[in-house]
């Protein structure tokens, strides 16, 4: 399973400046990437880039294009340049949580407010950092992390390993951090991950239906690919419910260790046991294997635990992606719980 293209994260350039070493290590590589990429407009005008490279800078301009006049996402020089890179990701992102409950671990920066995560252009930087979490007691998770967004700080470039992906994968990739550049609301992370996950997500489906159209190939294994991306979430979120009760019951630490252990080995059994009756693919086919804990559990709920909301915000627009943005737009001025002033306009 490509868990690395399940989490596609803000990590602010502010973040990444200033904090000691951390503050020249990972801003040398942006800076560096930055400046050796190439205008895209500039290669499509050359003869001599390859016909996969053209295809792809050309499907970004259709999907950027997209963003801006068909769901109302802000119109900047994001993904308009083009770098190439020996590696098939581009960040390590660590997170952490307390081994007996969902609470994060979290790292804050002035300004940019605080994050339940933190990214390296090194993976080393990443497993000393987790090292050092794991001494403290926390459960860490280490993800594979395909883009961030600066925030309007620097132009986002594309990066070359991006031509592997499908026209979903990309197109959710770069709807997801535009709606960052969009609306960024600061100290509500789960309130802007999961409004990005849910436009990035949306927004690619409608993208490849109006290119494609509903009776296309391309149409009917996006969707297919989104149901089995659906069923992953939802075994996800009754194991997260499941445990989350037994660390807000009354009982011994030792004895929620002891039931998140065999709680956890009985979700590995039945997603081996029943693997072809829950998935349509086989995309989460290592499920049953990968490491998981309540750091990696609470890191996508962050992205993906409470989408109805903005589900039903998108049905009550006639499912226009367009006015559903320009009333998420409105609540950059609002003070109080975000989620909250939704669900009063439900009323």
């Amino acid at each position: 399973m490509n868990h690395k293209k399940i989490l596609t994260t803000v990590l602010c350039l502010g973040m990444m400046l200033m904090n000691g070493c951390y503050l020249i290590k990972q801003g040398t590589y942006i800076l560096r990437y930055n400046s050796r990429a190439r205008k895209a407009e500039k290669m499509l005008k050359s003869p001599d880039i390859p016909q996969h490279t053209r295809e792809f800078l050309e499907l970004v301009q259709e999907i950027r294009s997209y963003a801006v006049d068909s769901i109302g996402l802000n119109k900047n020089r994001n993904y308009t340049t083009y770098v190439e890179i020996d590696k098939d990701y581009l960040i390590d992102v660590v997170s952490a949580a307390e081994d007996a409950s969902f609470k994060q671990y979290k790292w804050c920066y002035p300004f940019f407010g605080c994050f339940p995560y933190k990214g390296y252009f090194e993976k080393e930087d990443a497993r000393k950092e987790a090292s050092q979490l794991k001494e403290k007691g926390y459960d860490v998770n280490i993800d594979k992390v395909d883009g961030f967004s600066t925030l309007g700080f620097l132009k986002d470039p594309l990066y070359s390993f991006m031509k592997g992906f499908s026209v979903y994968g990309i197109a959710s990739l770069i709807i997801h951090e535009q709606t960052h550049a969009t609306v960024f609301i600061k100290n509500r992370v789960q309130f802007n991950e999961e409004l990005a996950t849910f436009t990035g997500n949306t927004g690619a489906m409608n993208f490849i239906k109006q290119k494609y159209g509903n009776d296309s190939e391309e149409f009917r294994s996006t969707v297919l690919a989104n149901q089995d991306r659906e069923a992953y979430l939802s075994l996800l979120r009754g194991l997260y419910g499941e445990l989350k009760k037994v660390y807000d019951s009354p009982i011994s630490r030792d004895e929620k260790l002891k039931r998140k252990a065999e709680i956890i080995a009985g979700f590995r059994e039945k997603v081996s046991n029943e693997y072809d009756q829950l998935f349509k693919t086989r995309n989460y086919r290592q499920l049953s294997k990968i490491p998981i804990n309540n750091a990696y559990l609470a890191v996508r709920m962050t992205y993906t635990n409470d989408l109805e909301i903005f589900q039903e915000l998108y049905s009550r627009k006639n499912e226009n992606l367009k006015d559903f943005m320009e009333s998420i737009k409105k609540l950059k001025k609002v003070k109080t719980d975000p989620k909250e002033y939704i669900r009063k306009e439900f009323q």
